[in-house]
């Protein structure tokens, strides 16, 4: 009634959604690389309490499939996007994607049901933005 305030639960909202499905992201293959860390509270204007909720959100809602699911049908096809494209960011910011970080953006792409086409089209511009290393 009281949006979960006096049980401590936390209401999942479009901006806790992205952090939390950034959260999923950066934890997915087991390494927390700084550029991932960075990139996630830089997303957030440096807003570490969103990210605290991300945490405690996952820690109360533990099946990774049912949250995407959630998330999904909370979010309209433009906050979609937003995650989609954000998710891309922090899947690459290392300069590399892992086979779980792979696996868990094409769920995400798969349950938001998002053209995988665009997927392509976007995906050489953000390997290219985040291909830093090369400027050494």
């Amino acid at each position: 009634m009281f949006g979960g305030i006096f049980s401590g639960k936390i209401e999942l909202t479009p901006r806790l959604a992205l952090a939390v499905s950034s959260v999923y992201m950066i934890a997915s293959d087991g390494v927390l690389a700084q550029e991932e860390i960075g990139s996630l509270i830089a997303m957030f204007g440096g807003d570490r309490k969103i990210i605290e909720n991300a945490v405690k959100y996952i820690q109360q809602n533990s099946n990774i499939e049912v949250n995407i699911s959630k998330i999904a049908s909370i979010l309209n096809n433009e906050q979609k996007e937003i995650v989609i494209f954000n998710l891309l960011d922090v899947l690459l910011a290392d300069g590399e994607a892992s086979e779980q970080e792979k696996q868990l953006f094409f769920a995400y792409v798969e349950i938001f049901k998002y053209d995988q086409a665009k997927i392509e089209q976007i995906y050489e511009i953000f390997a290219i933005k985040n291909s830093i290393s090369k400027l050494n």
